[in-house]
């Protein structure tokens, strides 16, 4: 059925299509897209440690993560990706480790300020770890299939967005196919990601299964909740006043789940009141907001700012595209 996000998408070109984007200045480059989970997980390290840096959106709803400029960056085709000078470097993990090493100082702040060996450190990691492993991809996609869950989803996951995510997946999935086939077909990385797809469409489609993933999610937070309860005296975050990568993960983690309508299944009317909490003065924090566009305005506004002046042109009905439909077709 053909919804009004379909008819506003552009059709879907070949990867080769995309053409790499110029950049005037010397600053560090992110390659990113604002729904992905993991490239909000980046900006929001960005945004807390006030690095300067130069944006740009890769189309992922029309297959440009798997274009040939884009692979030469990352052979996976996965954002976010980080660009300084000659050096690269793939995956949010390794991007936040190399700010937050490289970016020290008074304007800053650490995001890991514990000794390795303290109990501090083992406690952050493993807060950290717990939301890490937790499937994002399958979540937000399956929340789109089983409408027996009952939620209640806010902006951009509402309406005819929620179906036209759907659409899109399948269509990314299509370009994906055709990547490792045609245009690049001895990227083992590429045809692991595609097995990876295939098994998390399996996933999502099973409602038993995909029970699981809403279980050890339930398993994180009530997790979160006790270790929250046992603080003595009570402490603005997970491990102390400061925020850490810990709040960064957790924080959004809850961001999704909001967004994607579940506070009432996890955390709402007092059943994770610590949780419930802790999500609200994560929503005070300067850099949420800077992260989180408020309104559809806001949200083209900011795509097109972030958009190189070189690449506008021809990506305007894209980022028309993107504003309505969010991007799940990569992790």
């Amino acid at each position: 059925m053909s919804t009004q996000a379909d008819e506003i998408a552009p059709a879907s070109p070949q990867p080769e299509d995309f053409k790499a984007p110029v950049f005037q200045d010397n600053k560090i480059v992110l390659y990113f897209h604002p729904y992905n989970f993991y490239s909000q997980k980046v900006l929001l390290v960005f945004y807390e440690k006030n690095i300067d840096f130069t944006p740009y959106i890769v189309d992922l709803c029309n297959g440009e993560q798997y274009s040939s400029w884009f692979l030469k960056l990352n052979p996976k085709g996965d954002v976010p990706v980080l660009q300084d000078g000659s050096l690269i470097v793939p995956n949010s993990r390794n991007i936040i480790n190399y700010v937050d090493n490289k970016f020290r100082g008074i304007q800053y702040p650490v995001l890991k300020p514990y000794n390795p060996d303290s109990l501090e450190y083992e406690q952050m990691m493993t807060f950290d770890q717990a939301v890490t492993r937790l499937p994002i991809g399958a979540l937000s996609l399956g929340s789109f299939i089983h409408d027996d869950i009952k939620l209640v989803p806010k902006a951009p996951f509402i309406g005819p967005v929620r179906q036209a995510c759907l659409n899109n997946n399948q269509k990314v999935m299509d370009i994906l196919r055709r990547s490792v086939a045609e245009v690049d077909a001895k990227n083992t990385a590429l045809k692991q990601k595609l097995e990876l797809q295939m098994r998390r469409r399996a996933l999502i489609a099973s409602r038993i299964d995909f029970q699981r993933v809403l279980d050890a999610v339930r398993s994180v937070l009530t997790f979160v909740e006790q270790e929250l309860s046992k603080q003595t005296p009570r402490k603005e975050w997970l491990t102390g006043d400061e925020i850490t990568l810990a709040d960064v993960s957790l924080g959004l983690l809850l961001q999704r789940l909001y967004q994607l309508g579940f506070e009432n299944y996890y955390w709402s009317y007092g059943k994770l009141p610590m949780v419930e909490g802790y999500f609200l003065r994560f929503k005070q924090r300067p850099s949420y907001h800077r992260l989180v566009p408020t309104t559809n305005f806001d949200i083209l506004k900011d795509m097109w700012t972030m958009t190189p002046p070189n690449y506008k042109l021809g990506a305007t009905a894209g980022i028309l595209g993107m504003a309505m439909i969010a991007a799940f077709a990569h992790k």
